[in-house]
């Protein structure tokens, strides 16, 4: 390819006014240099972006033609109304957007509230030298949106895609690019959510056609250099959040030093030294509140005591998806399993009836903002959410989306792979699979390059630097060792220095030491049903209590169903041994499983909060973090409301599993 010296393009190395704020923004982030780079390149009299949101993009192309006097005349086209992928917004991004960009680019940009279609007809044919389709990704939208502009497009024309690396839920950027890649020079920004530049013009500078036709040996510095670049925008991004947290909390001490003498003289004055000695340690209490300092701020009474983070598992199904709708009946979710369970033995604690949230549904996001904030106050630290990856394709998906691209709710989270098969064991008919899991390594790359996307995000939560990824199932890989080691090898090239593996130790095939498996640590599951049979016995099980089965004196559950008493179990998995490798403990408020299974479930009767709070106290008496932040504690669950192991409120308990979470992080 022709001689490629960054030093005649020092552009590149220019730093974006506009940095992002949101997870969804950041995405552009690492291809700023890049964009800069090809203003400079191409040098186009009229540059069009499709889709601008919180103009991280557009205000880097904005910057470059000034910086380079290139005399471009930039539109930027959105509604800024949101849509499916980003989520949806009011005014107030436009606005911000606005402050930023008409002061410093109103000369010669302009936003342009309005749909593509509308805006099409305000463009001459033939008049557009840059064009970058960034709105929604569904592959018949990239695909008419290309195709109304493409006429607008000049002779020496370049067309940009935005996440031709994205193959999650129903992006389909990546397939519309696989179709014109065939018919046009193109180049490959392959790093992060991927970046296609298309030469549909016939006329093109002798740079960007060498990139156009070069092999991908021959661009491999290329690539590497601006990926470079893209990962030292994203680092000077957080050091500049946290030396803005750090200015902060100088702040705050400034403050206390100026202001401490005289108002303790005031209180010397008035309420003697006993009164001084009250308030300062009050005040001092204060200041260490507001000097706590961490990736995310810790909140509430519990986690200022606290040397763990709790992380409450998270069920995403809670919203109509068609799958489901195809297996189980339409609009099926887990409050379908949980509305028409029965009790079926004298004392079963069914149904459970959720209180002040009610049968939410997670397509809300007032209600996944009112979850967080229930956690929040009652020490949990973040949620694992579970997620449901079928080679390639997701279920339940669309909850855990909206948090990653709207930013919010502001509360740490990581994921755990649920890696099986979906049958119909509900019904009895485990082998009846509705979708399999399939291994491949084109899959585990393919899986982690998605995962990126989360693990960019500054909420995800991570062991030191590394993030914290679960997987439900390790010893159904076919070669845990080769997929660990692919997503370890993917991950640093993406960007990341290492990452946090757990296996969860689910069932009894899983008990073999993480590291064999390729895994840092282990995750442990409550209840462990697996080891219940060598451990106790279920309730009411034997010749007498059949006898009174047969003569209709006791009710056939007991038979039907594995029944175990919550505080027997629970006394047993606080005094078990600990394993000679780094499992993370968990406990859980309760189980039964009955709104699920027709038979064959598990029950742990007599759950109370007192004995929760017992439980969850002895766990954490007896663990010591591993290192610096391998201090997970996890709680099964948040909301598994069809197995019966919830936090949330429910209308017999109200918040009191809450209150007994807080009271043993609080040590009280």
């Amino acid at each position: 390819m022709a001689l490629f010296n960054p030093l005649d393009h020092p552009i590149c190395f220019s730093r974006p006014l506009r940095v992002a704020s949101t997870a969804s923004a950041r995405f552009w982030m690492e291809h700023i240099p890049f964009g800069m780079f090809l203003v400079d390149v191409l040098r186009p009299r009229v540059l069009v972006e499709l889709g601008t949101f919180s103009g991280v993009s557009f205000c880097a192309f904005c910057q470059a033609v000034k910086e380079l006097g290139a005399g471009t005349r930039c539109y930027a086209v959105d509604t800024w109304k949101g849509d499916p992928h980003n989520g949806y917004y009011g005014p107030e991004v436009l606005s911000d957007l606005k402050s930023h960009h008409d002061p410093l680019y109103g000369g010669f940009s302009r936003l342009i509230q309005s749909t593509f279609d509308e805006a099409v007809s305000h463009f001459a044919d033939g008049s557009i030298d840059l064009l970058h389709i960034d709105g929604f990704h569904v592959y018949e939208a990239v695909r008419h949106d290309f195709e109304t502009w493409l006429p607008k497009v000049s002779d020496r024309g370049v067309v940009l895609f935005h996440d031709i690396n994205v193959h999650e839920i129903d992006f389909g950027v990546w397939k519309l690019w696989e179709e014109l890649k065939q018919r046009y020079p193109h180049f490959e920004a392959m790093w992060g959510q991927g970046l296609g530049v298309l030469a549909v013009g016939k006329q093109q500078p002798d740079l960007l056609g060498s990139l156009c036709n070069s092999s991908d040996g021959e661009l491999t510095a290329v690539r590497d250099f601006f990926r470079q670049l893209g990962l030292r925008l994203e680092l000077a991004r957080e050091r500049d959040e946290l030396t803005v947290r750090l200015q902060e909390r100088s702040d705050v001490i400034g403050s206390f030093k100026q202001s401490v003498p005289m108002r303790f003289f005031y209180v010397w004055t008035r309420e003697g030294l006993g009164g001084v000695a009250r308030r300062a340690i009050g005040k001092l209490s204060a200041i260490r509140r507001q000097l706590s300092f961490g990736r995310h701020r810790r909140s509430g009474r519990a986690n200022r005591r606290m040397n763990v983070r709790p992380i409450a598992f998270y069920l995403p199904q809670f919203h109509p998806i068609p799958e489901n709708d195809s297996w189980w009946g339409e609009g099926f979710t887990e409050w379908t399993n949980v509305s028409r369970s029965t009790p079926l033995f004298s004392g079963h604690y069914q149904p459970h009836v959720p209180a002040e949230l009610g049968f939410y549904d997670l397509r809300l996001a007032e209600m996944r903002q009112a979850q967080a904030d229930l956690a929040r106050e009652y020490g949990i630290y973040g949620f694992c959410y579970y997620s449901y990856w079928f080679n390639g394709k997701r279920l339940l998906s669309r909850p855990f989306d909206e948090v990653l691209a709207s930013g919010k709710p502001d509360f740490p989270f990581c994921l755990c792979w649920a890696n099986e098969n979906w049958t119909r064991v509900w019904n009895g008919l485990e082998k009846d699979i509705l979708i399999e899991q399939s291994y491949s390594e084109e899959d585990d790359r393919q899986h982690i390059r998605w995962l990126a996307n989360a693990f960019r995000d500054k909420r995800y939560i991570k062991v030191g630097d590394r993030p914290l990824f679960l997987v439900y199932r390790a010893s159904s890989i076919p070669d845990p060792v080769k997929t660990t080691s692919i997503w370890r090898d993917e991950a640093r090239k993406l960007g990341f220095k290492e990452l946090y593996l757990c296996r969860v130790e689910s069932f009894a095939q899983e008990r073999e030491p993480p590291a064999c498996l390729g895994f840092d640590a282990s995750v442990e599951f409550q209840p462990d049903w697996s080891s219940l049979p060598t451990l106790t016995k279920p309730l009411r099980r034997g010749r007498v209590w059949q006898r009174l089965i047969r003569s209709g004196l006791l009710s056939k559950a007991y038979q039907q169903n594995d029944v175990y008493s919550y505080k027997h179990v629970a006394n047993l998995m606080r005094h078990r041994d600990e394993p000679p490798y780094k499992r993370f403990p968990c406990v859980t408020p309760g189980w039964d499983n009955t709104p699920r299974r027709k038979h064959g479930a598990i029950v742990l009767r007599g759950s109370t909060p007192k004995l929760y709070q017992r439980w969850l106290e002895a766990t954490l008496a007896r663990f010591e973090p591993y290192g610096p932040g391998e201090d997970l504690v996890f709680i099964n669950a948040w909301n598994e409301w069809g197995e019966g192991n919830h936090l949330e409120p429910d209308k017999r308990w109200g918040r009191a599993y809450l209150e007994a979470t807080r009271r043993a992080l609080c040590g009280k």
